[in-house]
């Protein structure tokens, strides 16, 4: 079922919260189990015991649920679905597939420079069927980043994240003190000032992804060889999502550049 409205998020999950050792092991034991008990009520979770937890809660209800959909925690807070890559959560496990679809929709809505902008989500999921044509649409014209990987699974690595070309292009028309590794931007919003996280940069998504003919990309954990050798790299991810921003929002989210 398309959705009747472009599916753009508020990018403002901090990754100290994200990235936290205590939330990380509570998201992993929510994905094994279905979400909600009983009444639409949340299942029992160390997240709802801290503030920072409950933003990672937050985000997680969004990704997951659709948006007509929320459930409540014990004491009555309403969480709200958004985009809805995993709705029969609520009853279930999560599957893998599903476990990499909220994963990648997580990933992206991380962000270290603590500006908070809008970002429209695309890729092969139902959930992100959308009216091309919807006005929201024409006003996110630059490619961002890709993510995929999978956050419900152990290990010191579970996410992956590319720059789109276009993204470098932008900046460089908009600052002429960009760092020479725009990978460090990328991973300074999906990490922020944390000396160690779980995500890589893994370079340009056009040297590490492949796209299908509605542009949708299935992606791999290596630069170069990634799509060349991917029988010997394990599995593909093809749950990656892409964003795309307002011009004037690019600057704000990668902060390490600075005006012209």
């Amino acid at each position: 079922m398309r959705r009747g409205v472009a599916p753009i998020g508020l990018n403002g999950l901090s990754p100290r919260d994200f990235w936290a050792t205590d939330n990380r092991a509570a998201l992993r034991a929510l994905g094994a189990a279905r979400l909600v008990a009983a009444g639409d009520v949340l299942v029992a979770t160390p997240l709802l015991a801290t503030a920072g937890g409950r933003s990672v809660l937050d985000h997680l209800v969004r990704c997951a649920l659709p948006f007509n959909q929320l459930v409540y925690a014990p004491d009555g807070e309403a969480f709200y679905g958004e985009f809805g890559f995993a709705p029969a959560w609520t009853g279930r496990a999560l599957s893998p597939s599903e476990q990499r679809w909220v994963s990648a929709c997580m990933f992206q809505h991380l962000n270290g420079s603590g500006e908070h902008v809008d970002i429209l989500l695309d890729g092969r999921h139902p959930a992100l069927e959308f009216p091309r044509d919807a006005e929201p649409f024409s006003e996110f014209v630059v490619e961002d980043a890709t993510t995929y990987g999978n956050a419900f699974l152990p290990g010191a690595i579970v996410g992956f994240t590319c720059i789109n070309p276009n993204l470098t292009a932008a900046l460089s028309a908009l600052s002429l003190s960009c760092p020479l590794d725009l990978g460090l931007l990328v991973l300074e919003r999906s990490c922020g000032v944390l000396p160690t996280c779980g995500m890589a940069f893994v370079g340009p998504c056009n040297l590490v992804c492949s796209k299908d003919a509605a542009g949708d990309q299935t992606c791999h954990t290596l630069p170069l060889v990634g799509p060349l050798l991917a029988p010997l790299l394990g599995p593909a991810y093809t749950e990656t999502i892409r964003t795309e921003l307002r011009d004037s929002d690019i600057l704000p989210l990668y902060p390490g550049c600075g005006l012209l």
